[in-house]
């Protein structure tokens, strides 16, 4: 619970930063599972082990004092926890048709859609300066895949109409947590039923096409970290990030995967970054420093308009 029923731009920052790091290893670890399991056993097992890890511990928080995991509106959460699972699917099986570096740069259209979307609802009026960082987020996202520019080939039609498919969806599944679940309640118990709707949502794929099994303890370990990490941690941090501030400031921090994606390969998969691409990561992260300052900004002076407001001083 967040204390004193207010909210806390800078915490809300923290909870987007943490959830755009616990989503970037996806990267890094799905690459060589998608291969041995296809899309659909993949994030079933994702999704499974996940729910099963997230539903033990809120029910044994539940039973140490803490928030009741059935208290929520059941549907709604469960409804857009399939459309999450829905979404991340159709992201996998566009990168079948398209190089990661095309799919990156189409995918983080969200944010704008996110903000555009948030401004025609009446939910936030966007301002200039909100504007201006995410123009600024957009270019050092484009910035950091140079090779799209540079010639990558073929680009598939069907794969392009997936991952504009994808962007929606992810847009949608932002504006739609932020609307219609009610801001009391925990991350862990909105993470929860996320993931259970995600399993549910990849059931149906799964079982249908032959459910593929891992094997081995190297695959078997992948699994359980792609479940626990990108999933359980991203899915927690994303939902209490979401508690403190608006849809489209939490979409533009959450471009900083980009270039920790971009890091990761360095690190785990020995791949050359050129200098273009390190520019690129440097003006993500300028846009999003920017974006906190005008969502503190904003909160400070109109507290009750602003979807940020915060109880406590920003550090």
């Amino acid at each position: 619970m967040i204390e004193g029923g207010g909210k806390n731009a800078t915490s809300g920052v923290l909870w987007a930063a943490a959830t755009a790091w616990s989503y970037s290893l996806s990267s890094v670890v799905g690459k060589d599972l998608l291969a041995a399991l296809g899309a659909a056993s993949l994030l079933f097992w994702r999704f499974g082990i996940a729910s099963v890890v997230l539903w033990i511990a809120v029910t044994l928080w539940h039973r140490k004092g803490g928030p009741d995991p059935l208290a929520v509106p059941r549907l709604r959460s469960l409804g857009i926890g399939v459309l999450f699972g829905s979404m991340v699917y159709v992201g996998f099986v566009s990168l079948k048709y398209l190089d990661v570096s095309v799919y990156i740069v189409i995918v983080y259209m969200y944010p704008a859609l996110v903000v555009v979307g948030s401004s025609m609802l009446g939910h936030h009026k966007a301002s200039r300066l909100t504007w201006a960082s995410l123009g600024v987020v957009m270019v050092g996202v484009v910035l950091t895949v140079p090779e799209l520019f540079g010639g990558v080939g073929h680009i598939s039609g069907l794969g392009v109409a997936l991952v504009v498919l994808q962007a929606f969806m992810m847009a949608a599944f932002m504006i739609i947590s932020g609307r219609v679940l009610p801001q009391h309640i925990d991350g862990v118990v909105s993470a929860s039923w996320n993931v259970l709707g995600g399993a549910l949502a990849m059931a149906p794929l799964a079982f249908g096409g032959g459910l593929v099994v891992p094997h081995g303890s190297r695959l078997v370990s992948e699994v359980l970290l792609f479940a626990l990490v990108p999933t359980v941690v991203a899915n927690v941090c994303f939902f209490r990030a979401m508690r403190h501030i608006m849809p489209g400031v939490v979409a533009m921090i959450m471009t900083t995967e980009v270039a920790l994606a971009m890091m990761w390969s360095v690190i785990f998969l020995d791949e050359t970054v050129t200098g273009i691409k390190i520019v690129g990561a440097a003006v993500v992260i300028a846009g999003v420093l920017l974006a906190q300052w005008v969502n503190v900004r904003e909160a400070r002076i109109d507290p009750q308009a602003d979807d940020a407001f915060q109880t406590s001083p920003a550090v």
